[in-house]
C-alpha cells in the first residue's frame, strides 16, 4: 500500500500537523526527496509510484500530501515538494484537466477536504518562510475551487486576521496568499464567473491596509497584492469616497522612500488601474501627472520604467477607444484625451528621456530610453498631428548635437513619430530631411547610423508615397556593407521598401515594371553578398539580407523576370552549399528556401527546368533537418512551402514527385504535436489536388486514414482538425467522382464537426469564437468541394440525401450572431450550390424558408463587394427556378 495507512485525525491546531502514522509518512518524504535525487533508478520509479498513488487513491493522496506540508519535523524540501504536488493536484493550463481537478477536487469527501484546508493552514505560519509559500499556493488554488461557489466561507476571514496580526511574519505571509488568490479569483471572473462582491471588498480592505503598513516586507506584498486584487474592486472604484482612499494609498505608497521594489510595484498598480479603470483616472491627473513625471525625472531606471508604462497604457486605452468609436462600438464610454491635453509636458519630457542611453553598444536590454521612445510612438498615434512640432523642435535642437546621445535621441524621436502623423503633415519635413538623414549614414557612431536605418524603413512603412525611391535605393545598396548592426535595419529598409510597391506577390496581381525594376539586379547581388558575409551570423543578418531578397523577388515587376532564371541557379546552389552549416532548426537552409518560394512563385510554369533540381534539394533540406532531430518523422516548414510552391506552380508535372514527398507528407499529417507543420501539411494537401487533380486519387486512402484518426483524436490541436474539413473539400474537388467511396465516412465527420456550438467552449473566448468561425468555413467549404466533384462526374444524386443535413447546418449559422462574414459567404455559396445542382426540386422543397430570406438579406447589406455579388447570383437561381422566396 503506497504511502502507508491511512491519515489519522480529522483536523489540526495551528502551528501543529495531522498526527502522522510514522512508517507511511517515512515512506512518502523517501518518495520525495527520491524525484530530486540524482539516482537515475530510484527517482523515475519515485515518480511513478507518486503518480500511481493519485490515481488510486485520491483521497488519501491529498491527505498525505497535505500531512507532509504541515508536519513540522519534516525535511524543508519534502514539504515544500508535497506544497507543490498538492498545487498541480488542483489546477492544470489546459483547461479540459483544470475542469476535471477541480471536479474532483468537489468529489472528495468532506473530511479530506477538511484535512487538507485545515493542514495547509497550519503549514502557513510555519518558521520557514518557503513552506509557508507552498502553503499559500496550495490555500489559494483551493479556494479557487470552492470561494466563487461560495464555499469555505472562513478562508478570506481567516487571511484577513493574519493581516490584523502585530506578527509581521504573519502579515507578509497572509498577503501572500491574498495575492495569490486574487490572481486566481481574476482568472475566474475573466472566464464569466461572477465574484461576490463582499468578498473583494474584503480582500481589498485587507490589502490597502497591508499597504500602509511601516514594515517594507509587508507593505511590499501588500502591493503586489493588489495589483491583483484592484481588478476584482469594480464596485469600490464606482463609489467616490472609496475610490478616492484607493487612489490616495497607491499615490502615497509610489512615494515609498527606502525600497524601490515597493515603489515599482506601486507603480505597476498604477498601470494596473489606467487599464481597468481608465474611465476613472480624470480627477486624480493632476496628482499623477506631476508624480509620474518626476519619478521618470529622477529615479532610478528600475523605478522610472513603470512610471513611464503608465503613460504608454493610457495611450493604449485612448487608441482601443478611438476604435470603438470609429466601429461605433464605445456605447457609453468617453475618451477622455488625457494625452492630448498632457501633450506640451509629455512630449519635453519623452524627448529628454531618449538622451538617457549609457551605451553604444545594443544589447537589447529594456532601458528606460527605449521605454521612452515605445511611448513617444503611442503618443503620437494617440494624437496624429498635433505631436510633429512639438518633436520636431527637439529634432531640430540636436540632430547635429556633438554628443552622440542627442544626436541619436533627435532620430529616434523623429522615427518614433512615423506612425499616427498624416503623410500630408510629414512630406515636408521628410522632403526636407532626406538629404541630411542620407549624409548622417555616414556618422561615426554606429548607434546614430543604426537608427536612420530604422528611420528610414519607419519612413518608407507609413508613409510610402513620399518616399523618393530613385534617389534612396542606390544609397542602401552601398550601405549594406555596414557593420552588421547597420546593415541588418538597411535590409529591413530594403524589404519594406519592396514590400510598398504597386501590385502584389504572385504573376497575375504584379505590376509590369516598377520604380526598383531598375536597381533589381544590383539591389539582389547586394543582398547575396550580404549573405555570403563572414560575419553574417551577427545581428541575424544573413537572414535579413535572405528576407529582403525574398520580398523583393515577390514584389518586383514583371520587367525583372528575365533576370530570375540566374537567380534560381545562384539560390539553388547557396542550398546546395548551405548543408556545410547545420543548426537543429536548419535555419539557414529555411531562408533560402524563403527565397526559392518567392522566385517559384513569381516564374510559375517557367520554373519547370528547375523542378527537378529545386524538388531534389528541397529533399535534401526535410532529410537534413529529421537527421539533426535525432531521425524524428518531422518536416521543416519553410521547405514545406516551397513543395507548395513548385506543385502550385508546374501542376500535372509534380506527379513525378509524389512517391519521394508524400512519405514526408504523411509524416507530417501524423506529427500532431507541432500544430504549425500539421496544419501546413493539411494544406499542401489542397496544393497537391490543385496540381495533381485525378492523379491524386492513388494517395487519398492513406492520407484520409490519417485524417480520420487526426479528427478522431482528442489530443490533436482543433486549429489541425479545422484545416481537416476543408481538405476534404479540396479531395473532391479532385478526383470528382472517384470521392464516392468515401462520401459517407466524411460527411459524417462534416456532420459532427457542425454540431460544435457556441455553448461548448469558454464563455465570452475570442479564440473559441475565431475557432468556431474557422471550423464552420472549413465544413462548408468541404461540402462546396463535395458538390463540385460529384456533379462534374454526374453523380450529384448520391449527396441527395445529405442536402437537408447541410441546410439545418447554414440555418443554424444565420442565428449565431458570432458568425464571421467569411462564414456566411461560404454559407451563401454552399446554398446556391445546391440550387444550382438540384434545381426546382430543391427550390419546391425549400419554399419561402425564413432562414432564407435571412441570409440573402445580412449578404446584400455586406460591405463586402464579394458577398453581395455571391448573394446577387443566389438570388439569380432563386427566381430561375422559381422558388418564390423573395417574393
Amino acid at each position: 500500500v503506497f504511502f502507508g495507512s491511512i491519515l489519522t485525525g480529522a483536523g489540526c491546531r495551528e502551528g501543529e500537523g495531522p498526527v502522522p502514522d510514522a512508517k507511511g509518512m517515512a515512506s512518502l518524504t523517501e518518495l520525495l526527496l527520491a524525484t530530486i535525487g540524482e539516482d537515475p533508478v530510484k527517482r523515475p520509479a519515485a515518480e511513478a509510484q507518486i503518480r500511481q498513488a493519485e490515481q488510486e487513491n485520491t483521497d488519501q493522496y491529498f491527505r498525505a500530501l497535505a500531512q507532509e506540508l504541515a508536519s513540522p519535523d519534516k525535511p524543508l524540501i519534502a514539504r515544500q515538494l508535497a506544497g507543490l504536488l498538492l498545487k498541480n493536484a488542483l489546477w492544470a493550463k489546459d483547461p479540459v484537466r483544470d475542469r476535471e481537478f477541480k471536479a474532483r477536487w468537489a468529489a472528495l469527501s468532506d473530511e479530506t477536504r477538511a484535512f487538507v484546508k485545515e493542514g495547509t493552514t497550519s503549514a502557513l505560519i510555519a518558521t520557514e518562510l518557503d513552506v509557508g509559500k507552498a502553503a499559500a499556493q496550495v490555500l489559494a488554488k483551493v479556494g479557487a475551487c470552492e470561494v466563487p461557489h461560495g464555499k469555505w466561507d472562513g478562508l478570506v476571514p481567516l487571511l484577513l486576521q493574519h493581516v490584523t496580526n502585530t506578527d509581521p511574519r504573519g502579515r507578509q505571509i497572509a498577503l501572500i496568499t491574498l495575492g495569490y488568490l486574487c490572481e486566481e479569483l481574476v482568472l475566474i471572473q475573466e472566464d464569466g464567473m461572477t465574484i461576490a462582491d463582499e468578498i473583494s471588498n474584503k480582500v481589498l480592505t485587507a490589502v490597502v491596509q497591508g499597504m500602509r503598513d511601516p514594515e517594507h516586507t509587508t507593505k511590499l506584498e501588500a502591493t503586489r497584492a493588489f495589483y491583483h486584487a484592484v481588478v476584482l474592486a469594480q464596485r469600490s472604484f464606482r463609489v467616490d469616497r472609496e475610490r478616492d482612499f484607493i487612489m490616495e494609498v497607491v499615490s502615497e505608497t509610489c512615494r515609498t522612500q527606502g525600497s524601490e521594489l515597493v515603489q515599482i510595484a506601486a507603480f505597476e498598480c498604477l498601470v494596473q488601474i489606467a487599464t481597468e479603470y481608465y474611465d476613472f483616472l480624470m480627477p486624480y491627473m493632476n496628482t499623477l501627472g506631476p508624480l509620474t513625471w518626476d519619478t521618470i525625472r529622477g529615479a532610478s531606471e528600475k523605478v522610472a520604467i513603470p512610471a513611464m508604462e503608465f503613460w504608454s497604457t493610457v495611450c493604449d486605452e485612448e487608441l482601443f477607444l478611438g476604435e470603438l468609436a470609429a466601429s461605433g462600438q464605445n456605447g457609453e464610454r468617453q475618451n477622455l484625451a488625457l494625452i492630448q491635453q498632457a501633450l506640451p509636458f509629455l512630449v519635453p519630457l519623452l524627448t529628454e528621456t531618449l538622451t538617457r542611453q549609457q551605451s553604444e553598444e545594443d544589447d537589447d536590454t529594456w532601458n528606460l530610453a527605449m521605454a521612452s521612445g515605445t511611448c513617444l510612438g503611442l503618443v503620437a498615434q494617440v494624437v496624429g498631428d498635433a505631436c510633429v512640432d512639438l518633436v520636431l523642435v527637439f529634432v531640430q535642437q540636436n540632430f547635429e548635437n556633438p554628443d552622440w546621445r542627442y544626436r541619436e535621441a533627435a532620430l529616434l524621436a523623429y522615427g518614433s513619430i512615423l506612425e499616427g502623423p498624416t503623410s500630408e503633415k510629414m512630406r515636408p519635413l521628410v522632403e526636407q530631411s532626406y538629404p541630411h538623414l542620407v549624409r548622417a549614414l555616414g556618422d561615426q557612431s554606429v548607434a546614430v547610423r543604426d537608427t536612420i536605418a530604422w528611420t528610414l524603413g519607419r519612413i518608407a512603412l507609413f508613409h510610402p508615397t513620399i518616399v523618393p525611391v530613385k534617389g534612396i535605393t542606390p544609397i542602401l545598396g552601398e550601405k549594406l556593407r555596414d557593420v552588421p548592426r547597420v546593415s541588418a535595419n538597411i535590409c529591413w529598409c530594403i524589404q519594406v521598401l519592396a514590400e510598398s510597391q504597386p501590385g502584389g506577390s504572385g504573376l497575375s496581381q504584379t505590376a509590369d515594371t516598377t520604380p526598383l525594376s531598375e536597381f533589381f539586379t544590383g539591389l539582389a547581388q547586394a543582398l547575396l553578398e550580404v549573405s555570403a558575409r563572414p560575419d553574417a551570423s551577427e545581428r541575424n543578418l544573413r537572414m535579413a539580407a535572405y528576407n529582403a531578397l525574398s520580398v523583393l523577388v515577390g514584389h518586383s515587376g514583371n520587367d525583372c523576370l528575365v533576370h530570375m532564371n540566374t537567380l534560381v541557379q545562384e539560390m539553388l546552389n547557396h542550398l546546395a552549399n548551405s548543408f556545410k552549416t547545420m543548426d537543429k532548426e536548419c535555419e539557414l537552409q529555411g531562408y533560402i528556401c524563403g527565397v526559392l518560394t518567392a522566385l517559384t512563385q513569381r516564374l510559375r510554369e517557367n520554373i519547370l527546368p528547375f523542378a527537378d533540381r529545386v524538388m531534389e534539394e528541397t529533399l535534401k533540406v526535410i532529410t537534413a533537418y529529421q537527421q539533426v532531430k535525432g531521425g524524428a518523422q518531422v518536416l521543416q516548414e519553410e521547405a514545406l512551402l516551397l513543395v507548395a510552391a513548385l506543385a502550385n506552380a508546374v501542376g500535372a508535372n509534380f506527379e513525378r514527385f509524389m512517391p519521394h514527398f508524400a512519405p514526408h507528407l504523411r509524416a507530417g499529417l501524423q506529427n500532431y504535436e507541432d500544430v504549425q507543420v500539421c496544419v501546413m501539411s493539411t494544406g499542401v494537401i489542397g496544393d497537391l489536388c490543385r496540381a495533381l487533380e485525378g492523379r491524386m486519387i492513388q494517395y487519398c486512402d492513406a492520407l484520409l486514414q490519417i485524417l480520420y484518426g487526426n479528427l478522431q483524436s482528442p489530443s490533436v490541436d482543433r486549429k489541425i482538425k479545422a484545416a481537416i474539413m476543408t481538405a476534404f473539400g479540396d479531395i473532391a474537388l479532385a478526383v470528382t467522382g472517384d470521392f464516392e467511396k468515401y462520401l459517407t465516412p466524411v460527411v459524417q465527420m462534416l456532420k459532427e464537426a457542425s454540431s460544435t456550438r457556441l455553448q461548448d467552449g469558454p464563455a465570452n473566448s475570442e479564440d473559441w469564437i475565431e475557432y468556431l468561425n474557422s471550423l464552420r468555413e472549413g465544413v462548408l467549404e468541404s461540402y462546396t468541394g463535395i458538390i463540385h466533384g460529384l456533379r462534374d462526374a454526374g453523380k450529384l444524386q448520391l449527396f441527395k440525401e445529405h442536402v437537408n443535413g447541410v441546410l439545418h447546418f447554414v440555418k443554424e449559422i444565420t442565428e449565431d450572431s458570432t458568425v464571421s462574414e467569411s462564414v456566411m459567404k461560404a454559407a451563401v455559396g454552399v446554398v446556391g450550390d445546391l440550387v444550382l445542382g438540384f434545381q426546382q426540386e430543391l427550390t419546391q422543397h425549400l419554399g419561402p424558408a425564413p432562414f432564407l430570406m435571412k441570409l440573402v438579406e445580412y449578404a446584400s447589406r455586406s460591405t463586402d463587394p464579394g458577398i453581395r455579388q455571391t448573394a446577387s447570383w443566389l438570388q439569380a437561381l432563386l427566381q430561375k427556378y422559381r422558388a418564390g422566396v423573395l417574393g
